[in-house]
């Protein structure tokens, strides 16, 4: 909060010190599940909003104080001030994944966590798929670190953003027309502008990549760096101290509402950050103003205004906040003590209480998510007054490391003399970083390759034409390589967030009998085994998969932003039925997940509507059951459960499963429909395995392994034949 190297007055503001715990404390407590603060990720805008304002207010003064911009000092003090707490942070998560976890997970903590290292964690998220806000990563030990690498990524860019738009208004002819302020406020306006912009029409198709994309967030900071931009304006005299108190006030708790009705009314489900978003960011910029008018310091908040050396003299000085090093001003640079506000917002964020949080707040940040993560994992609570208790754990350790460990390296007089200095701690930080989690990743790999099972040909036979038998020891695929145990070829699934296939999904004779699979990532795990079934019975089979969108025609639902719900879903399944209907098939295959929605009517009149449009084909309709739902990664658990793998064994009644059509042949109904299913091969009753006679049946916590579903084909075949099944379709 302070720029070390200036000769100018060093200022720190209390108020912005306790808006960042304030920040903090709602991001906390929405980690920790603690009710009503179902927004508290908000948080995050806050920090955003935060640093621009910080960091364009430090560039700003310094070019006008030089007429240049120190990069090497402004990287230098970055690197001083964020990387050595986050490094330890990493080293340490990774340290506690090792002990705690099982081998597969340790291996998928050591990437999430150098993707921290290196900066680039929102990226790595992204290209996983994986939204923040429906929990896609919540048991990632870096999942917090997306928001540092934003701040990282614009950490670089900034300063240059900054000195370009200054020089060419300094040292160019548009400085007879342009002041630098103006030029700095244009640039970062045209990027706040255009970022805005694409994060509000990014959010409603693509929520993952708006919430976590460096441009769509760039927007936040820019908003701080206007308020920095124009901050002269607020040292301009008002006709009375008393209005200047008065809009202080008015500015400031409006914005601070702003802060709260965010972290209560935005919940998981609000399309974020979409326009939502404005209103924390907003909210936490008029906190911002309303402590630049009326500063929360206690000592002249309207001294007379001085001119200062280096200060460009058309430009009004701000009022001094907070504590000033080099201009101290008494007490008689401000006699009408009536007209001092005690109800500003200010005055309550520069509270020792909330200035400590604010002290404290990048290791609280830092540390409290792998407390709880690993708290989890070992304990398996996750009651909310729980993980409260283990956030507040967290902060005594935040507070140990910044008290002995982040601001020694801070205020270390060679490292805050030395720019080269600070500079290699930040490099080294970096490195230590990708060191440890780069061994981790290496030695997991390692020792999971001796648990390979020596001849991998197994068969339906010999899986189950036997009693259980083996339930220890290694599986095929083993664990590291089970996820990508999937049908070929990969892009006959259609990914979230894409409409088209990235690959010709049409297999057999030219004029062989048309067959269609339709559904989604349920139908294409059994894309194979048709494909082998379709090669004795000369089919031309259509593959019609999308991930995440289900075969029935689930209609959209408020305020849920699953991909199933999204436009591009529904359009590809309309798209797919009217294909179909060309095809002119005469078998469909056809499957889907059983768990979208917990609603059975709705799923009763979303799979009435698919098979209306299925049975309009004259096609004979294959339903293949849907599989049983650990809903966890059985591939994580058997990495570490080898010894005995009951220890992954589940339930298939432990989520909702509605399969109308089940319901209705049960009693009699849609005949017309044959079924086939595979599920008491995989289960015992109600209890599901996750292997059996070295195969693993599970590449993730839903779909099967293609080894798996290629030594299941002959089970649908029995049971096709056992129905007479005529695979001419006639």
């Amino acid at each position: 909060m302070s720029d070390t190297r200036s000769p100018a007055a060093k200022t720190f503001f209390d108020d912005i010190a306790g808006l960042r715990g304030i920040a903090v404390l709602l991001v906390v407590l929405f980690h920790a599940h603690v009710p009503f603060v179902t927004g508290g990720f908000v948080g995050v805008d806050i920090f955003f909003v935060i640093s621009g304002f910080l960091i364009t207010r430090l560039l700003i003064r310094e070019y006008e104080r030089t007429g240049s911009l120190s990069f090497k000092g402004f990287y230098a003090r970055r690197a001083r001030r964020i990387i050595p707490a986050a490094a330890l942070v990493i080293v340490v998560s990774t340290i506690g994944a090792a002990l705690t976890m099982p081998l597969l997970k340790v291996f998928k903590q050591a990437i999430d966590l150098l993707a921290a290292a290196a900066q680039v964690a929102n990226w790595h998220f992204l290209s996983q798929n994986a939204d923040y806000l429906a929990g896609a990563i919540d048991g990632s030990l870096a999942t917090h670190f997306w928001s540092l690498s934003i701040e990282e990524q614009l950490y670089f860019v900034w300063p240059l953003a900054v000195f370009g738009a200054a020089a060419i208004a300094s040292r160019t002819a548009l400085r007879r027309h342009v002041s630098m302020r103006v030029a700095v406020g244009v640039v970062v306006g045209a990027v706040t502008l255009a970022s805005l912009i694409a994060a509000i029409r990014i959010t409603p198709t693509d929520p993952a990549t708006a919430y976590m994309a460096t441009y769509t967030r760039a927007w936040q900071f820019g908003v701080g760096g206007l308020i920095a931009v124009v901050a002269p304006l607020f040292a301009l005299r008002w006709k009375s101290p008393r209005i200047t108190a008065a809009v202080a006030i008015l500015v400031g708790w409006l914005g601070f509402a702003g802060i709260i009705v965010a972290a209560t009314m935005i919940d998981a489900h609000t399309p974020y950050p979409g326009t939502a978003a404005l209103l924390p960011t907003m909210g936490a910029a008029l906190v911002i103003v309303s402590g630049q008018l009326f500063p929360a310091s206690a000592r002249a908040p309207f001294a007379p205004l001085r001119p200062s050396a280096g200060r460009v003299a058309s430009e009004p000085l701000r009022p001094s906040v907070g504590r000033v090093a080099s201009e101290p001003l008494g007490e008689e640079a401000y006699r009408d003590q009536s007209h001092r506000p005690t109800l500003t917002v200010a005055r309550l964020l520069a509270t020792p209480p909330l200035t400590f949080l604010g002290r404290v707040s990048y290791a609280w940040y830092l540390w409290h998510w792998p407390a709880i993560v690993l708290f989890e994992t070992v304990t398996g609570a996750s009651s909310w007054p729980v993980l409260l208790l283990v956030s507040l754990v967290a902060l005594g350790i935040a507070t140990l490391s910044t008290l002995f460990f982040e601001e020694p390296i801070i205020n270390n007089r060679e490292l805050r003399r030395n720019a080269s200095a600070s500079i290699s701690v930040g490099v080294t930080g970096v490195v230590v970083g990708l060191t440890v989690t780069m061994i981790a990743g290496i030695l997991t790999v390692q020792i999971a390759s001796r648990d390979t099972v020596a001849n991998a040909a197994l068969s339906y036979q010999s899986v189950f034409g036997n009693e259980r038998g083996e339930m220890a020891g290694p599986v095929v695929p083993n664990p590291f390589q089970a996820y990508d145990d999937r049908p070929e070829p990969h892009d006959c699934l259609i990914p979230v967030g894409e409409s088209t296939a990235g690959h010709d999904c049409t297999f057999g004779p030219d004029h062989g009998t048309p067959v269609v699979v339709f559904g989604d990532s349920h139908a294409d795990q059994w894309s194979e085994a048709i494909r082998s079934i379709g090669a004795s019975h000369g089919w031309r089979i259509h593959q019609f998969t999308k991930a995440a969108c289900p075969a029935q025609n689930l209609a959209p639902r408020r305020g849920v932003g699953d991909p199933y719900n999204q436009p591009e879903c529904l359009r590809w399944r309309d798209g797919a039925l009217a294909d179909i209907q060309a095809v002119a098939p005469r078998i469909i295959f056809v499957s889907s997940l059983s768990t979208y929605v917990p609603d059975r009517d709705d799923v009763e009149q979303a799979w009435d509507d698919t098979l209306t449009a299925l049975r309009a084909t004259g096609a004979k309709i294959v339903y293949i059951a849907d599989t049983p739902y650990p809903g966890f990664q059985i591939a994580d658990c058997m990495s570490g459960a080898m010894d005995n793998w009951h220890k992954c064994d589940f339930e298939l009644d432990g989520f909702t499963r509605i399969e109308p059509i089940l319901d209705e042949q049960a009693r009699g109904q849609s005949t017309d429909i044959l079924t086939i299913g595979v599920n008491d091969l995989l289960c015992d009753g109600n209890l599901c395995f996750p292997a059996r006679n070295k195969i693993l049946f599970y590449r993730d916590d839903s779909h099967l392994t293609a080894t798996a579903a290629e030594v299941l084909e002959p089970a649908l075949v029995r049971q096709l034949d056992a129905a007479r099944f005529d695979y001419g379709g006639r």
